[in-house]
């Protein structure tokens, strides 16, 4: 069996098995790895990505879940009550958690890392991120909420976990200034974070670090880096099934970041105000999937103070 044909099997099989109940200690073996059962979990939304790898949404932004036969590790931890029913699955099971992996600081992302209670958990993070999510901390009076992640890194950071490798990238700043995406390399899976936003108008702070033309540069490094079979978990989408995806949602990303840029800029031009653009508009032309309305007129205005308008 090729790795493609393999990928496929483990992947089919995952989804099988998603919401099977009951079933939280056996394991099976596929090609000579070990596919473990998935947690069972009273709350969310969990679905196999692929191989040992899942994904659970809840309340915040998209958890990632890997298995190994020593451990857990999780990608991001949205709130302390949303990330309770994985950490009440991960119990049963019987194994600890040994890294939880932040893709930035926002506290849909990191709020939720307190619920993780073993001193023996790793917490890693971009080296900007303890900082700036202890100034959120500060604004929203929360910072005896607060668990910090301890393994810091600038641009590159690997685990090694024998049987897979998970490797963190930073390509630089795009959502936040701690941006960091995680890539699971065996089941070739990278959670994106907050990166990713599908079918959605992007939470855009350039206090946070949001910078548009970076943003694109690091969603073109991620379509160099990895390849054509990759799996791509996202920070946010409309439904939760369109969570994760392929190379051609973060083209269409990018694109979509391009057209707002260019939209922006020629309004800037004209001297047309955000009001009177959003007078004429509802969305950026060209992307009526992307929808937010609450969140379109300070996408724009934030957009302003990117390109000097």
């Amino acid at each position: 069996m090729d790795r493609k044909e393999f990928l496929a099997t483990t992947f089919a099989a995952g989804l099988g098995l998603a919401f099977a109940p009951g079933l939280l200690s056996c394991t099976s073996s596929v090609s000579n790895r070990t596919v473990f059962d998935p947690l069972n979990l009273g709350a969310g939304n969990l679905s196999n990505v692929r191989g040992n790898i899942s994904r659970y949404t809840n309340k915040g932004g998209t958890v990632g879940i890997f298995e190994t036969k020593d451990g857990f590790v999780i990608i991001d931890s949205q709130f302390p009550d949303s990330v309770q029913p994985v950490l009440d699955g991960i119990s049963v099971k019987g194994k600890p958690v040994l890294y939880l992996c932040n893709t930035h600081h926002h506290g849909d992302h990191t709020s939720g890392n307190i619920a993780f209670k073993d001193p023996e958990t790793k917490i890693l993070a971009h080296n900007r991120v303890p900082e700036l999510q202890r100034k959120a901390a500060e604004k929203s009076n929360k910072l005896g909420e607060q668990r910090y992640a301890t393994l810091l890194f600038e641009k590159e950071y690997k685990i090694d976990l024998g049987n897979e490798k998970v490797t963190g990238y930073h390509f630089g700043n795009g959502h936040t200034f701690g941006d960091v995406m995680y890539h699971f390399e065996k089941d070739n899976v990278v959670h994106m974070g907050d990166l990713m936003f599908n079918n959605m108008i992007p939470v855009y702070r350039t206090v946070d670090g949001s910078d548009s033309r970076n943003w694109i540069k690091v969603l073109e490094k991620a379509q160099k880096t990895f390849d054509d079979d990759t799996v791509f978990i996202f920070g946010h989408a409309n439904k939760p099934e369109l969570t994760t995806g392929n190379k051609s949602n973060l083209k269409e990303m990018a694109d979509f970041l391009e057209a707002s840029n260019e939209f922006v800029l020629k309004a800037i031009t004209e001297g047309k105000t955000t009001e009177l653009l959003l007078k004429e508009h509802t969305f950026i032309p060209g992307f009526a999937n992307r929808t937010t309305p609450e969140r379109f007129a300070g996408f724009l205005d934030e957009l302003r103070k990117t390109l000097g308008g």
